[in-house]
């Protein structure tokens, strides 16, 4: 798979169009900020065309701000937006609970992610038809491992921990992205899983209809059952 500029561009437009759809469906609901996860992927994949058209050297600062905004995204957003989408939408107590918790570990991986990017400001080249982006000294160390081991933690873990309709089917397919990235381009992983999760967040809109049906059938149930008692 190549990746590129008009790549970049064209996945956001399909995503833009999809988050539009889910908002329109969630509106005014619990389930309006998970609904907007495709339209934060398009403007992360967005991000990344403008880091591409800006590759040549003859845009340094614009390609510095770009690479910036994007890692923003991926590693301070993601971590948070996340969790505290599915613990808006979650209606079990117990699961909301556990998701605030991952909240505040996602909030944990952000500020740590907040510093390291105010450490050295980031830059972007190409590796193969990716983009690799260095922004800290971690390499690969014992801090790097738990680093990206944090960063799955929250923004995977949340959808296992969620009782959203096919929550797991996408978590695992984030995790199984994310194992396929690092073996294959461990050194453009932050780039290339956040293309794939961006693919597999087209599914919103699908998993939002599901869920929205079987919420409208348990109210429906719930009215039935309160009825029952009064007609006899």
């Amino acid at each position: 798979m190549c990746f590129s500029a008009p790549g970049s561009f064209a996945l956001s437009g399909i995503l833009a169009t999809l988050g539009g759809l889910s908002l329109a469906k969630a509106a005014g609901g619990s389930l309006k900020m998970f609904a907007a996860i495709p339209l934060v992927f398009a403007a992360q994949q967005a991000t990344e065309g403008l880091v591409w058209l800006t590759l040549n050297g003859s845009h340094g600062t614009l390609n510095r701000i770009a690479a910036t905004v994007f890692l923003g995204i991926a590693l301070i957003i993601w971590p948070v937006w996340t969790p505290l989408a599915l613990e808006l939408a979650e209606r079990n107590a117990r699961r909301r609970s556990l998701l605030r918790a991952l909240c505040w570990a996602g909030v944990g991986v952000a500020v740590c992610a907040s510093v390291l990017l105010t450490r050295r400001a980031p830059s972007a080249s190409v590796v193969g038809h990716s983009i690799r982006y260095d922004f800290a000294e971690i390499g690969a160390s014992p801090l790097h491992a738990l680093s990206v081991l944090a960063y799955v933690a929250s923004t995977a873990l949340p959808w296992f921990a969620s009782t959203i309709r096919h929550g797991r089917a996408l978590g695992s397919a984030l995790v199984f992205s994310c194992v396929v990235s690092a073996l294959i381009q461990r050194q453009t992983l932050t780039s290339v899983w956040c293309f794939f999760a961006a693919v597999l967040s087209g599914f919103i809109l699908f998993v939002l209809e599901r869920e929205r049906r079987a919420r409208r059938v348990a109210v429906s149930t719930d009215v039935q059952g309160e009825a029952r008692p009064a007609a006899s």
